[in-house]
């Protein structure tokens, strides 16, 4: 009998460090500077890529592209629809662009980031506003906050974000479900700040 306890002693060890390794890789810290990062036990590889119509460049996963014009209209129905989509094969991972052209100057940013995020959480008065904050340096400074948005599907991590551009007023958009949201959350705000200005 003695021996038999022991065994399911080991078993249950076993079996309780198996899953610490595995909680361990669920909460890895991803750096982008290594060229990849993991999203729920998948390895994604990174890329910079050019977007906007080659005004920008930016870091992506290899395997995101311009969103399906047929998809983005159901996902993005109306007059309000961003300019541009990038995305992830299936949609359920996005990045949004869309390009405000006049003139803005960097001290003005955060003032229209704080009356979206206004906006937002009166749309949504049961979501907090996180993360409101700027990173980056004072050349490409952003200016960003995020929420949980609520859906019919399930709640959606929902990351505005704005800066200043030649043209204008660069604001964008990254969405994940909820059960991606802490892998993304760190990821996107390494991310953000590999955009830069394509030399004209």
């Amino acid at each position: 009998m003695s021996q038999i306890f022991a065994e399911e002693i080991i078993r249950n060890k076993r079996k309780l460090e198996q899953a610490e390794k595995q909680e361990d890789f669920y909460q890895i810290e991803n750096d982008i500077t290594k060229g990849y990062v993991v999203i729920k036990y998948e390895t994604l590889g990174l890329e910079e890529k050019e977007i906007i119509d080659g005004r920008l460049t930016m870091l992506l996963p290899s395997h995101f592209g311009e969103m399906d014009p047929d998809l983005k209209a159901v996902k993005y129905p109306g007059p309000e629809s961003p300019d541009w989509v990038y995305s992830n094969e299936s949609g359920d991972v996005s990045i949004t662009f869309t390009l405000e052209k006049g003139e803005i100057k960097p001290e003005e940013v955060p003032e229209v980031r704080d009356i979206l995020a206004k906006e937002l959480k009166r749309l949504y008065p049961s979501s907090a506003i996180e993360d409101k904050k700027t990173i980056g340096d004072k050349e490409n400074s952003i200016s960003l906050f995020s929420m949980d948005i609520p859906l019919i599907d399930g709640a959606c991590y929902h990351l505005m974000f704005l800066r200043e551009v030649r043209e204008g007023l660069l604001i964008g958009s990254f969405d994940c479900s909820i059960d991606e949201k802490k892998q993304w959350q760190q990821i996107m705000l390494q991310i953000l700040e590999t955009i830069r200005e394509t030399v004209v």
